[in-house]
């Protein structure tokens, strides 16, 4: 369970990372990761359709019909499918058979379910939403965790939210 949730973790933040524009410098030691699952991006035509699991695109096709920018890449161990639907950024993962690892919906504020709103600002009502990250693994049995980036005039934080209870996973303080 533990694998999965750091790998979309880490494939999340990356992605975030290069079009994230806050300039930060890291304050806490967070461990290293043991998995990481490295991307190479795939376009979208048809022969390369053709190395991505059948499975996965029948799966995907039947799962999500008003999708836009769709975009297919190979990942170390499986498929990654990345969308726009309803004004959320979402990536799709696949393993190599074609079976659902997990999905990452990225949205604004406005976009979080209210109770975990209500939860982030309960706490850090000084603080702005910048992003929030809904995470789901075949582990996590339909439980999201959420990842919230969070900021202010000199800090930056990522919360984690699970199952209702809140915890700082990162944080850093905002360079000039």
């Amino acid at each position: 369970m533990k694998k999965n949730l750091i790998a979309l973790i880490v494939v999340s933040v990356t992605t975030l990372g290069g079009i994230s524009n806050a300039n930060a410098q890291i304050v806490s030691n967070s461990s290293s990761l043991e998995y990481q699952m490295s991307a190479t991006k795939t376009k979208s035509s048809r022969n390369e359709l053709e190395a991505i699991s059948p499975r996965a695109l029948k799966n995907f096709a039947d799962t999500y019909k008003n999708v836009s920018g769709e975009s297919w890449m190979k990942i170390k161990g499986g498929f990654s499918v990345r969308f726009i639907s309803d004004d959320m950024r979402t990536s799709i993962l696949y393993d190599n058979k074609g079976y659902w690892v997990g999905s990452i919906k990225y949205y604004s504020e406005e976009k979080m379910p209210r109770e975990v709103r209500h939860i982030v600002k309960s706490t850090y009502y000084d603080y702005n939403i910048v992003y929030t990250q809904e995470i789901e693994t075949t582990d996590t049995k339909g439980l999201p965790t959420y990842i919230i980036c969070l900021q202010d005039k000199t800090n930056i934080k990522m919360i984690r939210i699970c199952d209702g209870e809140m915890s700082v996973w990162k944080e850093y303080k905002r360079a000039n």
